[in-house]
């Protein structure tokens, strides 16, 4: 039996959704690492492997398993597109509502909606390199990723986070789900996981003084010559890379693979989450209410925040939320390729013209 005909992996469902988790949380605590320790903690643990693992898992799904040959799902690849500028818009009109800074930078940006315009460069990328020995092209994604710190890339079409985090595309791809499954079962790996897991979790609050640094690597969009360590050079990017693959691996090992009542489910909508939980940090933010939990003294507020961005996590998860991602994601994969190549065509055009000429 391939792959594809296998019984579904609820592991992926489950880790789905405490990644989403620790994304909300993460959005969350980042509004508060000027201001609090604990905080900090929390952003550079979160920051550490969940970006690597929703990248590693995309390439794990991308690729069909049942022998067809692969090809461009240029529906897809639109709808990230197409999902990635409306979060950007949102969060612009919410910025300008609110007579804050904004600016609408549609050819590139720092906001949370680069994972999207990143994912739809991937997709593109691997059908023509698709053949090419797994070993060879994770070895030369690496080192691209490594060498791209010394470079100026900036944050033009995020260039810099779509080369640092390549490799984890990469290594899903060339797997299998069920491969991943059987490996991230044995014993000893899981014990290994746990143990990884405690220990760095550990160190990201006991020496968060020297870790934390290490957010600006993690977060894959900044040079070494921005990142606050002295001498920071291509060792610390081989760090964070080792970090990141250990956790992720440690992650998937040690997260059951059994279906839970409701949760695993909640797995499958975790693109609901993604698209709204930043306007909605956002506006609450804006509105008061954050600085109202804050109020309410220290430790509870730091534990509300906690315990309300997990719940948030779960609120967006229901299917109710979900479903207009679904809806408009099913429509853009039944469109035809000549379709979506005028579509993106005329978008990247009117966002270029707006881009050099208007904002």
């Amino acid at each position: 039996m391939t792959d594809s005909l296998k019984p579904r992996i609820f592991k992926y469902d489950n880790v789905k959704l405490l990644a989403i988790i620790l994304v909300v949380i993460g959005s969350v605590a980042d509004e508060f690492t000027g201001s609090s320790d604990m905080f900090r903690s929390w952003f550079v643990f979160s920051y550490s492997f969940t970006a690597p693992m929703f990248v590693f898992l995309c390439g794990l799904f991308q690729k069909q398993y049942d022998g067809e040959k692969v090809k461009p799902e240029w529906g897809r690849v639109t709808f990230y597109l197409m999902t990635g500028t409306l979060l950007k818009v949102i969060i612009f009109l919410i910025r300008l509502a609110f007579g804050r800074e904004a600016k609408l930078d549609l050819l590139g940006g720092t906001g949370i909606e680069w994972y999207l315009f990143v994912t739809a460069g991937y997709m593109l990328l691997m059908y023509p390199l698709r053949k090419v020995n797994r070993y060879v092209l994770l070895s030369i994604t690496v080192v691209i990723g490594v060498v791209a710190g010394f470079l100026p890339i900036g944050d033009f079409l995020y260039l810099m986070r779509f080369l640092v985090f390549l490799p984890f595309y990469v290594a899903g791809y060339f797997l299998s789900p069920m491969k991943v499954r059987r490996f991230t079962h044995r014993l000893n790996v899981k014990l290994a996981g746990i143990a990884f897991i405690f220990t760095y979790f550990v160190l990201c609050f006991r020496e968060r003084d020297t870790i934390y640094p290490l957010r600006m690597l993690f977060t894959g969009r900044n040079p070494y010559s921005a990142v606050p360590i002295a001498g920071c050079t291509f060792w610390h990017r081989l760090l964070c890379y080792g970090i990141s693959a250990v956790l992720v691996i440690s992650v998937l090992a040690c997260m059951p693979n059994r279906k839970f009542p409701v949760l695993t489910k909640l797995g499958k909508n975790v693109a609901g989450v993604y698209l709204w939980h930043a306007p909605i940090v956002l506006l609450l933010s804006y509105l008061g209410a954050f600085d109202f939990i804050v109020s309410l003294g220290d430790p509870l507020w730091k534990y509300i925040m906690i315990v309300g961005s997990a719940g948030l996590a779960l609120l967006l998860s229901i299917p109710i939320f979900n479903k207009p991602v679904t809806i408009v994601g099913e429509a853009m994969r039944r469109l035809s390729v000549k379709t979506c190549l005028i579509i993106n065509a005329i978008g990247i055009t009117i966002a270029a013209v707006l881009q050099f000429t208007v904002l």
